[in-house]
């Protein structure tokens, strides 16, 4: 399928500029891609305070995308669609940052979790703590999201999906300073959308 990029990157760029938190948002180059991939690949090699490594699942995933932009946000974006980071033991959920405030409630309650930060449970009945994360048996994953925000109604633009996926602080840090002129307040960080056509 050919597709008009001028035109889809006029579309996209004023359907996202029109979310609330998003403050500016420009298309990823072909080029700044393989950079983002080689940037969240050398994060991985990192481990979150001493847990663990964190793979970036949904920026692997927007990177395959038919379009990828980045987005500059403040705190008026709403992360929404599930957990922004999760502890997997193979392919299973033991751990996850939790950000409703019932929930976490609820859960504070529970004998068989245990809490890392103020919102990352740790599910003792499902992970060996802190042996499997020493054993290197876990990981963080980072995932992706539906962009249900993105809304394109009445555009002639087709597509088949929008997600998006929130960068490690190094791909962060790379992508404010190649698109957004370096700009770093509190409050702002960016994430990567992408759109398969």
């Amino acid at each position: 399928m050919t597709v008009d990029r001028v035109k889809a990157d006029t579309v996209m760029i004023a359907c996202l500029k029109k979310v609330k938190g998003i403050v500016d948002v420009s298309p990823l180059s072909e080029k700044d891609k393989q950079e983002v991939i080689t940037i969240e690949s050398e994060a991985e090699k990192q481990s979150l305070m001493g847990f663990g490594k964190v793979i970036s699942v949904g920026v692997r995933e927007v990177m395959t995308f038919d379009l990828v932009y980045v987005a500059l946000m403040d705190v008026e974006f709403q992360v929404a669609g599930g957990p922004s980071m999760t502890l997997k033991k193979g392919e299973e959920v033991v751990g996850e940052m939790v950000s409703d405030e019932e929930t976490l409630a609820r859960l504070s309650k529970k004998e068989n979790v245990w809490f890392i930060h103020k919102n990352f449970v740790i599910y003792k009945d499902k992970i060996s703590f802190p042996h499997d994360i020493m054993k290197k048996i876990c990981h963080f994953e980072i995932p992706s999201f539906p962009a249900e925000w993105c809304v394109l109604e009445g555009i002639d633009f087709s597509y088949r999906s929008i997600i998006y996926a929130i960068p490690t602080t190094p791909t962060d840090i790379f992508l404010k300073n190649s698109y957004f002129e370096g700009l770093d307040q509190w409050g702002l960080g960016t994430i990567l959308i992408g759109v398969k056509l």
